[in-house]
This record gives structure tokens, C-alpha cells and sequence, in this order.
């Protein structure tokens, strides 16, 4: 069975040729030719010799998903979906924005498994429990298969699944397409979106500590997060600020915080000071508020008190945005990601 190439790193592709007698300089050319110039076959790849070209296509793959369905938005953000070689289906969202000082900006919102068990009962993906977390390299093609269509300037981690539980697939993509012999992407382009899984943000912090971090809170209250977010019951809100700020002591990164505003559920002034004692002993943190975007089979509503929970959150010295939703007319809003895990 052919294996993906996208699966390896350069110093693994080095390794690779060497066992088959070929010099190291030619896994640069592959490499290359793969996250540089999007090669999608290895026949294509010139720089190569024919007879290392036919032993890569008969070991290996360079693009494997087949486009299922594409929705575009009325605010610009396409909602694709893949299927993978096992036909399970992935969801990858495109935005085009601006930045805060109004430049225009490609992000992608990249999947790390099919479906989630932390069981978020705002979230779609949550909804579905998890089918499998996905490979390096299929982590890899979502971000390849947008960018040989338009340049993509920021990824977020921030779709299907939570990466922290798929730390080394997600830390090793993030290397893949950082390389500088390849696609080059700037390390501080991509975040990190998670529920909060302390321990893997202490490793994320010593190993990628220039990848930026994006924390989903939605409570500041133990009991009230428990209820939101029951897969995190063993990682308490304490543990949860210690991690948080060992990131931003030692990278200097500014963190932040998701909050994700629910009707009578987290959005009253009880909730704010809940949020603004949990911030207090933190540094470098901004709060992004998210409107709820309607998931089915989920009774959650949107909150009417937006502007009061942000001048509440303001006046008490909290850095705080309301954070439009992109792409809610197809799904594609954050935490409406989810497919059948079979077609």
C-alpha cells in the first residue's frame, strides 16, 4: 500500500533516500517541488531522474483527497469538503479579511481530527464524538489544497477537532509547512486554537513557542464550564491559568481568550465577573467575544446582550473585541463544523 509523502519532514526524507542510495540534496528537490511548486505528481517533478520518480510513485502519494462539495458565504468564506483515502469526509474553511490595521489577509481554518470527544454542547464537531484523529500529511493537503488556488497568509487550528490531542500530527505539519525549504510560512501566522489542555500547553510552549495560542473559555466559573465543556472535568480552571501563564511569561505572546456568548446561560454580569477574576492574575491577554451561531439539535441562543458584556468587560480594564462570525450561512461559523463520518 502507497504511504504519503506529506507524512515525512525533510530530515525524514533525507533518511528515506539515503536507504534507497540516493543523495540528500534530492529531498530538497522533492521537497520543494512539493510545498514550493505544488507538484501533485511525482512524474512532474523534472528536477528528479525518471527511475527515482517511477520508485516514488509505486512507494508513495502527494495528494490523496477528492473535493466532495464547495459553499461560499456571502461574506466571502468557502466551506470545502474533502474525502480522505479511507472516505472519511473532513471540513476546511477559507476566509478572506482584514488584519487590524485593514490589510487584506487569506486564513485558513484547518481540521486535526473527524469529529471531537471533548463533547462541547455548543459544538457540532462535539456532537459527532471522535472518528479518528487525522495524519500529518492529511493535516498537511487541507493547507495545500487552498493554497495552489490562492496564497494563504495565516492558518488557525481551528476547525474540526481539538489539536492539543493531536499534538504531535499538529506539531509536525506546523514544522512541515514553516520549513524554509519549503513553503516557508511564518511560525507566527499560524494559531493554536484549544479547549485548554494544560499539559500540552507547557509542551507546546518549550518546543513551538513562536505559535500563537487562542484559549476557548466560555466560562470563567468552574461549574458553569464544566456543564459547557464536560470533557475538560479533569483539567480545572486553575491548572488551566498556571498553564496559561507559563505561555505568556516565557514566549511574550499575547493569548487569546474565545468566548463564545450563550443566552441565560454565560452572559449575565455574574459571568463577566466570573471572567474578570479568572483574568486578573494573567498577562498578555486579549478577549475575543463570539456570537453564537445555531447548531441543530442544540437548544443554545444567541445572547442580546453583546454590548453590555463587552463595556462591562472594557470598563473593567479587560482588552476585549466582538468578533464577527465568518461564514454562519453555510456552516461554516465556529462551532458548526461537522460531517458524517461515512459518506
Amino acid at each position: 500500500m502507497k504511504k504519503d509523502i506529506k507524512n515525512l519532514n525533510l530530515d525524514e526524507l533525507k533518511e528515506y533516500f539515503s536507504t534507497i542510495n540516493e543523495p540528500a540534496y534530492r529531498a530538497n528537490e522533492l521537497f520543494h517541488a512539493i510545498y514550493r511548486e505544488k507538484k501533485e505528481s511525482f512524474h512532474d517533478i523534472t528536477t528528479l531522474p525518471k527511475p527515482l520518480r517511477k520508485t516514488l510513485t509505486n512507494t508513495f502519494y502527494i495528494y490523496a483527497f477528492r473535493l466532495v462539495s464547495k459553499y461560499e458565504s456571502k461574506d466571502g468564506s468557502i466551506k470545502y469538503l474533502f474525502q480522505l483515502p479511507d472516505k472519511s469526509l473532513v471540513e476546511t474553511v477559507f476566509m478572506h479579511e482584514s488584519n487590524q490595521y485593514g490589510k487584506m489577509r487569506n486564513t485558513l481554518c484547518i481540521s486535526s481530527s473527524i469529529g471531537c470527544p471533548l463533547r462541547c454542547k455548543f459544538c457540532a464537531t462535539g456532537q459527532m464524538g471522535l472518528i479518528r484523529n487525522l495524519a500529518t500529511g492529511e493535516i498537511i493537503e487541507q493547507f495545500l489544497q487552498i493554497d495552489k488556488i490562492t496564497k494563504i497568509n495565516n492558518v488557525v487550528f481551528m476547525g474540526m477537532g481539538e489539536p492539543l490531542l493531536n499534538y504531535e500530527s499538529v506539531k509536525k505539519a506546523i514544522e512541515i509547512i514553516s520549513d524554509k525549504n519549503g513553503r516557508a510560512l511564518g511560525k507566527r501566522k499560524i494559531v493554536i486554537s484549544t479547549a485548554g489542555i494544560p499539559g500540552k500547553i507547557y509542551q507546546l510552549t518549550d518546543q513551538i513557542s513562536s505559535i500563537r495560542l487562542a484559549i476557548s473559555l466560555h466560562a470563567g466559573e468552574q461549574r458553569k464550564r464544566d456543564f459547557l465543556m464536560p470533557g475538560l472535568k479533569e483539567h480545572p480552571l486553575t491548572e488551566l491559568r498556571k498553564a496559561i501563564n507559563y505561555y505568556t511569561r516565557k514566549t511574550g505572546n499575547t493569548i487569546t481568550i474565545e468566548y463564545l456568548l450563550l443566552k441565560e446561560i454565560n452572559d449575565t454580569i455574574s459571568d463577566v465577573q466570573s471572567l474578570v477574576d479568572f483574568l486578573k492574575r494573567l498577562k498578555f491577554v486579549k478577549v475575543n467575544l463570539i456570537r453564537y451561531n445555531p447548531v441543530p439539535h442544540v437548544k443554545f441562543k444567541v445572547s442580546k446582550k453583546e454590548n453590555m458584556f463587552l463595556r462591562s468587560l472594557q470598563k473593567n480594564g479587560v482588552r476585549a473585541t466582538l468578533r464577527k462570525s465568518k461564514g454562519p450561512d453555510i456552516s461554516a461559523a465556529c462551532g458548526q463544523l461537522a460531517t458524517k463520518s461515512r459518506k
